[in-house]
């Protein structure tokens, strides 16, 4: 799984062209990946779903999936 990173390092407000660059060069890009399946989650940094454990983010499945007392994705 690639880790997120940001432009020159620092986390700030890019346009949307400047993201979409970003995005093409980088993969994945400023997406938000699950801590345990490495999938998009979807989701940004207001309404990330966290793992209770790590403070890691989480796609739907896996954050369900623990929830519900079960084994993650």
């Amino acid at each position: 799984m690639s880790i997120n990173t940001w432009p020159g390092g620092h986390r700030h407000a890019m346009s949307q062209s400047e993201h979409g660059r970003w995005n093409a060069a980088n993969y994945p890009g400023t997406r938000q990946l699950c801590s345990n399946c490495g999938k998009p989650t979807g989701r940004c940094e207001d309404d990330t779903l966290w793992d209770e454990e790590t403070e890691e983010p989480l796609c739907e499945d896996c954050y369900k999936e623990q929830a519900e007392g079960g084994e993650s994705c």
